[in-house]
């Protein structure tokens, strides 16, 4: 992953079905990962083959040495074995994080809540380990099949300790792997989360479901945010930006959480997809030319709008209004030269090929790296007819519908609404372009939290668009 920064961890325990799982994950996302077993020689065995599979660096120790290779170790062990591993790794750990995974599980009964005499097993490690090693609690609420598919899924992780530094560190090792995660408090808290893993096997028996997990659904009162991704590079043809912009995310020590949106400005979607033209290449047409005068612009310029204009439908000095191929009426075709930053004389950006394309290809991407189910907008900057000024559009979307009908809902007196339908997608762009910009603020994405929008796998940004035999204005 592009600009990732690469940390090196433990796992003990990492020839296990949990801790094959979390040190595949750690090396799918270009950690060094070193795999802790009782016999050294068999996790050197488990190292290779994680080495072929993730094509990381993946190497294989007995417990101390293993634990001593880094800063943050996983402990996945089975309960039956933690006391003795804990007391195996104690010298090599001190100084260090320890992510306890344990739940204590004791066979046959691992359906019925048994938690240990101090409340839960990773109260024990911390008593065990001493007050220089720092615990954290996690995954015990995780099936270890699930994790090792590497796919995104819809189940969170619930993380506790009592060094709040450690926990957002084991969080952000976490969400490198994919996952979404709750700091659910002290260390203590944890029996509630090695409790839950007695419950879901329980679930699991019951109902046949596979593997269970646990997810917070909440509403938060607190309105809409918009935050800005900042620390963005200036984009170049087929650099990743999905990667970009999940690398910054993390780098600011923030999240993408469920039912967030992601907003990115078309000028770097089209930058990382080659859009630019250079306009000295450009031959234009005899009908380019004749646009160019009237509308006193470049002839090359023209060119390209005729090309990507499924009708130019005004020409006037300093204007021409287009509808675009991809259905949207707009100036100029959308073809712009501010902010492309070209050396090799002057060059112009155009629309994505397919933005509604580009939109899923993204959200695929985050939702992939972030565990989480995401929406994304591409969006440019248009005028409005009868109005001045621009203002943020969404000209593709992802993962939600462009418009909330909210016909048929009750106002405040209880009037039926008759005619509200919400260009939804439109709005939570414009909210983003207030922190995005349009000069030099070099902010090309934003994330924009606690808008109310209809999800959809399927519709794109058509749904916005005016069909053409309902056009008032010709």
């Amino acid at each position: 992953m592009g600009g990732t920064v690469i940390r090196r961890f433990s796992v003990i325990g990492g020839t296990g079905a949990l801790g094959k799982a979390i040190a595949f994950r750690l090396a799918s996302a270009g950690h060094e990962v070193w795999i802790g077993s009782r016999a050294a020689e068999k996790a050197q065995a488990a190292a290779s083959e994680m080495t072929e599979l993730t094509g990381g660096r993946v190497h294989g120790a007995g417990y101390a040495e293993a634990a001593a290779q880094a800063q943050t170790c996983f402990l996945a062990v089975p309960y039956a074995a933690h006391a003795e591993t804990l007391e195996a790794i104690r010298a090599a750990v001190e100084g260090k994080i320890v992510v306890d995974t344990t739940a204590p599980l004791k066979p046959p009964k691992v359906g019925t809540v048994q938690l240990p005499p101090a409340g839960c097993a990773a109260v024990e490690a911390a008593q065990a380990l001493g007050p220089q090693v720092r615990v954290v609690s996690a995954l015990q609420t995780i099936g270890a099949e699930k994790l090792a598919a590497g796919g995104a899924f819809d189940a969170e992780v619930l993380v506790t300790g009592d060094d709040a530094e450690a926990v957002e560190e084991v969080r952000a090792a976490l969400a490198d792997m994919g996952l979404r995660t709750w700091h659910a408090g002290p260390l203590a808290n944890s029996a509630a989360s090695e409790a839950m893993t007695s419950v879901l096997i329980q679930l699991n028996r019951r109902y046949k479901l596979g593997q269970a997990g646990i997810k917070v659904s909440a509403e938060k009162l607190t309105g809409l945010s918009v935050t800005p991704v900042t620390g963005l590079p200036l984009f170049a043809p087929g650099d990743d930006l999905a990667a970009a912009i999940g690398d910054a995310v993390l780098a600011a020590n923030q999240h993408l959480a469920a039912g967030d949106v992601v907003v990115v400005a078309q000028k770097a979607v089209s930058k990382c997809e080659g859009r630019q033209r250079r306009l000295a290449d450009i031959e234009p047409s005899v009908r380019a030319r004749e646009m160019a005068a009237t509308a006193q612009k470049d002839a090359a310029v023209c060119e390209l709008m005729l090309a990507e204009a499924e009708e130019v439908m005004r020409v006037s000095p300093g204007v021409v209004i287009t509808r675009h191929r991809t259905g949207h009426v707009l100036a100029n075709a959308g073809i712009d030269a501010s902010n492309v930053g070209a050396e090799d004389g002057e060059t112009v950006l155009l629309w994505p090929e397919d933005p509604d394309a580009s939109a899923r290809a993204l959200r695929q991407a985050l939702e992939a790296r972030f565990g989480v189910r995401l929406a994304v907008i591409v969006s440019d900057s248009l005028g409005r007819a009868w109005r001045l000024g621009t203002t943020g559009h969404a000209i593709a979307t992802a993962g939600m519908a462009p418009l909330r009908d909210r016909r048929g809902e009750a106002d405040l007196f209880g009037r039926e609404l008759q005619a509200t339908v919400i260009g939804v997608a439109d709005e939570i762009a414009a909210a983003a372009s207030l922190v995005m910009g349009e000069a030099a603020e070099g902010i090309p994405a934003a994330i924009v939290r606690g808008a109310t929008y209809p999800s959809d796998e399927d519709v794109g940004v058509g749904g916005l668009l005016r069909p053409l035999d309902q056009d008032l204005f010709r």
